[in-house]
């Protein structure tokens, strides 16, 4: 029996829809996996930790957020010598995380006691304990990633922006005190982390952070997208 032409054509449109489709759900690119990596442009790797309250945490929750993700040790100098303007920072600016993972001795291999010690050194000194951390893992681990897969050097800042994306990093602030200097930059306050991180944060387009012109110029001789 011969089906009517009304229906036939409409079962042609309906096949015909469904075709479409077909060939846009094919053609629909799946989402990219994050270039995870420990270069500026790279997707930081993800950290999990605990602080001195015990709780898991992991740096995915900060993401849609700009976020400080730090490495440190009360035995580096430098990494001490920092953390008063670390602290600076976080009080100006609490809507920007900070985390810094403890870093043990180049012998040592107990992670719990270098971070039992870290703490007791910032009791000792009055500072804040809220920002101290130890690592529990990592994801990816560093043998799955491009070189560099980290960056061993104390104190280590690297700059994530609200996609996870390492927008700056550097190793000491001592490098861009260095910089002030040899710009010829006389009868100002030599900068410290604060202003460095500010000014990193200011150019990259961070809402609600400002900068000093001093510290805008110095920057540029670090970032070019400062520019």
């Amino acid at each position: 029996m011969r089906m009517p032409l009304a229906l036939t054509a409409s079962r042609n449109v309906f096949c015909g829809l469904l075709a479409l489709l077909s060939i846009a759900a094919l053609t629909v690119p799946a989402a990219a996996e994050p270039a995870y990596g420990f270069a500026v442009g790279d997707t930081l790797p993800i950290y999990t930790f605990h602080g001195e309250d015990g709780v898991r945490r992991s740096t995915a929750e900060f993401r849609g957020k700009w976020f400080l993700f730090k490495r440190g040790a009360e035995w580096c100098m430098p990494c001490t010598g920092e953390r008063p303007s670390v602290e600076s920072f976080m009080k100006a600016h609490p809507d920007v995380p900070v985390v810094m993972l403890v870093s043990p001795r180049p012998s040592e291999t107990d992670l719990e006691e270098a971070f039992q010690r870290d703490l007791n050194y910032q009791r000792r000194k009055g500072l804040r304990l809220d920002y101290i951390a130890a690592l529990d893992s990592r994801d990816p681990l560093p043998r799955d990633l491009p070189a560099p897969k980290s960056v061993s050097d104390l104190p280590l800042t690297v700059v994530v922006d609200p996609q996870g994306v390492i927008a700056a990093l550097w190793t000491s602030t001592y490098q861009y005190q260095r910089q002030f200097m040899r710009h010829g930059i006389v009868g100002k306050a030599e900068p410290e982390f604060r202003d460095y991180v500010e000014a990193l944060l200011s150019c990259k387009g961070a809402k609600g952070v400002a900068a000093t012109s001093t510290a805008l110029e110095v920057a540029k001789t670090f970032d070019a997208s400062c520019s």
